[in-house]
């Protein structure tokens, strides 16, 4: 991989006013607080609160960690989005500790699986996540309410100094590959930092920016916007979760001027404000997670919404490209160019540069892109090669250098922003002992994008219904990742080698549910 350099960030209220600490240390909220300690840092529906007085907040929290975690120590979080969240994201960095957001979604198995992966030595959890956390069994493994890191005194081994540097972890989050086994992508404070500084240039900053965010902190868009606008010095709306009445109340009322969404929110926001006009102090609708419908793209035209379409992944810290509003729609379906410092192109299977509009898998380079997957140097070596990171989903550029994404990864599945792949969700209904075989597949949805369905062969006719196949599945794994729709086959179709044919499974999933459609 490149080797970059650190540098001074950004400061959209005090252009001329840089703390050039924070370019080498990973505690840029002391850098902030001192800068710009008036400035609206987080509002939620309870509250609000400035950079100094966030800043006390994580004084407070960091102390505390630092009884429980050693310099580098890994600190998982099972939290909902709230200010606990906030305070302990930064305070994990003042603490010289490396953070390992869980997805609350998943499944008590699947969150113990990641904890022993990472290694991970204490849990964090809060009041909405007490039960699940008090059902994991690991070895070892610490764990401490929100609640006892806020209310305790500050401690007499409070240490400043081991806020890490730009090239230390900031976090580990995990991604799946193709294979559906879950791996923890190390991403750097330095890899956020330039991230910040080029969606900066290509989205511009202003002072007073109010950026919602209805993602989950757990999730690499969601974690992003609470670091950029700090490093910007701009204020957070967070929400708990995407609430279709409270995020176009906040729209109309809070002044909000960006908001990240993915499809099926920006469908059911649509749909819910009929067709009623959107703020002028809306600047930036970015929409990414997964490919926009031309419905979608169509109606944001008419309506004169700001959209921004973006593609990513949580190796490369968020965004790779992003097209702003005023030129998407001249070329809808296209996420634009590559952002500052990232570089992308796009190679066959010999990994050779195709020429323009020419379809292959996309590469990305640059200072944004994940250390590597963390304890699994093979499947690091697999993605990261002489310095780019191979994504394998498919696009291509265009005459003009602007990026089309054609598809994500083959298998994957992508309902309402979230990955599923179809492997882990087939190797779990193949562990049922009534089934013989499974192949799961995704079915075009209108307000999803895409639902989970799975085809299913039996060892013997008749010996489960789908309803107990889903209660078998609904303890082994995250709600999104269950099947909307099971279809019995006598047989899944195949190839001449063997392998399951995926788009002829589709076809008969999706007759399938034609015929009962029919039949009603």
């Amino acid at each position: 991989m490149h080797s970059w350099k650190s540098a001074a960030p950004i400061s959209a209220s005090t252009p001329g006013d840089h703390d050039m600490t924070a370019g080498l240390s990973g505690d840029w909220l002391a850098a902030r607080a001192r800068t710009t300690p008036g400035a609206t840092a987080v509002i939620t529906h309870e509250s609000q609160w400035t950079y100094g007085e966030l800043d006390l907040l994580v004084q407070q929290f960091a102390s505390q960690l630092r009884l429980y975690t050693k310099n580098g120590g890994r600190i998982a979080a099972l939290l909902a989005n709230n200010i606990d969240y906030v305070c302990l994201i930064h305070a994990a960095a003042r603490a010289g500790a490396v953070l390992v957001p869980l997805n609350t979604r998943l499944s008590v198995g699947e969150i113990e699986w990641q904890l022993q992966s990472a290694r991970c030595e204490l849990l964090v959890f809060d009041q909405t996540t007490a039960v699940k956390a008090g059902d994991i069994q690991v070895s070892g493994l610490k764990m401490i309410a929100t609640a006892s890191l806020s209310a305790g005194h500050l401690s007499d081994k409070d240490d400043s100094t081991t806020a890490p540097t730009m090239e230390c972890d900031q976090a580990i989050i995990f991604t799946s590959g193709t294979t559906g086994k879950p791996k923890g992508a190390r991403l750097t404070f330095a890899n956020h930092f330039y991230s910040a500084t080029a969606s900066a240039w290509r989205l511009g900053v202003l002072p007073h920016d109010r950026w919602l965010c209805c993602l989950p902190l757990y999730h690499v868009g969601g974690m992003a916007i609470l670091l950029r606008s700090c490093l910007y010095g701009t204020a957070v709306e967070l929400h708990d979760g995407f609430n279709v009445s409270a995020v176009s109340e906040s729209l109309d009322s809070s002044r909000v001027t960006i908001i990240s969404l993915v499809p099926t929110m920006l469908h059911r926001l649509l749909r819910f404000r009929e067709g009623r006009a959107w703020p002028e102090s809306l600047r930036h609708v970015l929409l990414g997670g997964a490919a926009a419908p031309q419905e979608i793209i169509a109606a944001g035209r008419d309506l004169g919404i700001p959209i921004s379409a973006t593609y990513g992944l949580t190796e490369a810290s968020s965004q790779v490209a992003t097209t702003v509003h005023e030129d998407m729609y001249q070329k809808p379906g296209s996420v634009g160019k590559p952002l500052l410092f990232t570089q992308v192109a796009i190679v066959d299977n010999a990994g050779r540069k195709t020429p323009p509009m020419t379809a292959g898998e996309i590469i990305v380079s640059g200072p944004t892109v994940m250390a590597g997957y963390d304890g699994d140097a093979e499947s690091t070596s697999e993605v990261l090669k002489e310095g780019w990171l191979h994504t394998g989903d498919v696009g291509y550029l265009d005459e003009d250098g602007d990026l089309w994404v054609v598809q994500r990864q083959n298998d994957i599945i992508i309902s309402g922003g979230e990955n599923v792949y179809p492997a882990e969700v087939e190797t779990v209904l193949q562990t049922h002992p009534a089934v013989a075989g499974a192949c799961v597949v995704g079915i075009a949805d209108e307000e999803w994008g895409q639902r989970v369905a799975a085809a299913i062969v039996l060892a013997e006719p008749e010996e489960v219904t789908a309803e107990a196949l889903l209660d078998y599945c609904r303890q082994r794994l995250a709600g999104y990742k269950l099947p909307r729709r099971v279809v019995f086959l006598n047989d899944l179709p195949q190839t001449a080698s063997g392998k399951i044919k995926r788009d002829a499974v589709a076809e008969l999933v999706e007759a399938s549910i034609q015929a009962s459609h029919a039949t009603n």
